[in-house]
């Protein structure tokens, strides 16, 4: 009943590799985007030595509800061990207004987010990684190169996955080994893309 509730309040798109969607070993962009919690510029700059995960993510697609708390508790697990976590909504919140930077905000001190939630107006920054769905993950190494893509786990219901791609790609990572599985395919709800005033 859940899984059909999910199907019917957001648009499930299974993301496989595509034409768009940023390759492995490719250069990643950087951006500079607008922090929810202050209203401040926060920059990405790949390519200095740092691991990152950058997350496309919104306030109101169930699948990226489900993975929130997960991705909170992953950005403070590995953020004490170096590795940076960037959230960013893509959605147009001139038509969604759930998507909006208060609610933004909302939702960063309500689940206590310890890495910039990053609001990306034009749709743009999603657009150059080759995002589709939200959550749609991007790993990026020291070098700024992407070393994984896709999801956080293979189930949005914890105890139902088998598979836990993004914790397995930042392990292989930091213990400086080849990722195991550097590509899996990202599954949400389709990104409202920003359009034209």
């Amino acid at each position: 009943m859940k899984k059909g509730l999910l199907a019917v309040v957001c648009i499930l798109m299974v993301v496989s590799a595509s034409a768009g969607e940023l390759a492995i070993g490719a250069k990643a962009p950087g951006f500079t985007l607008t922090n929810a919690i202050d209203g401040k510029p926060v920059s990405f700059k790949p390519g200095d030595g740092k691991i990152s995960v950058v997350v496309f993510t919104c306030n109101s697609c169930p699948y990226s509800k489900a993975f929130e708390d997960r991705i909170v508790a992953l950005g403070s697990e590995y953020g004490k061990k170096g590795v940076r976590f960037f959230a960013v909504n893509p959605n147009d919140d001139n038509q969604y207004a759930a998507e909006k930077m208060e609610r933004m905000k909302q939702r960063m001190v309500t689940k206590k987010y310890s890495f910039p939630y990053l609001k990306d107006g034009s749709s743009e920054t999603a657009r150059a990684y080759g995002a589709r769905v939200t959550p749609h993950v991007f790993v990026v190494d020291g070098k700024g190169a992407i070393a994984y893509r896709g999801y956080v786990d293979d189930s949005a219901r914890v105890a139902e996955r088998e598979d836990t791609g993004l914790t397995n790609a930042l392990d292989n990572m930091l213990a400086k080994k080849p990722v195991s599985k550097s590509e899996t395919k990202a599954f949400g709800c389709s990104i409202k893309w920003k359009t034209s005033r």
